[in-house]
């Protein structure tokens, strides 16, 4: 772990009162360092907190500055829209994991390019499935 990486984590952790987030996004790193390199996906992907989208709160949204939960595409060089989409099935077809990131106050799932700029975001009280439990 590198100096920045430390201080960011430290930041993040002293923010949120806890070490949850610095944790799935340390697990999530290192699941796509693993992919990456096995081969299974051609995209090295890195995770991190970054500004939401304020029109995507929910109940349990951190502060805009903090509500998004960004997987950059470290290498972006010929990327394609597709392989974004790709990438957030991945993520949002999992109703559980959803869940857990709004429950720690995540809104927005950033989807970026690191170079190219490309970019999609997504409302992840759209993919939770939490129609049933509200009241109408």
């Amino acid at each position: 772990m590198n100096f920045r990486t430390f201080i960011t984590n430290l930041i993040n952790s002293l923010l949120d009162g806890s070490f949850e987030r610095v944790r799935i996004i340390t697990q999530m790193n290192i699941a796509f360092k693993g992919y990456f390199t096995s081969g299974e996906f051609s995209r090295l992907c890195k995770v991190s907190v970054s500004q939401g989208c304020s029109e995507y709160a929910h109940e349990m949204s951190s502060l805009w500055f903090r509500s998004g939960f960004k997987i950059s595409i470290e290498n972006d060089f010929g990327l394609k829209e597709s392989e974004i989409n790709e990438l957030s099935l991945y993520i949002t077809s999992n109703e559980s994991f959803i869940r857990q990131l709004m429950a720690m106050g995540f809104d927005t799932l950033v989807i970026k390019g690191k170079t190219t700029g490309m970019c999609k975001n997504y409302a992840l009280k759209k993919y939770a499935n939490l129609n049933q439990y509200f009241i109408k």
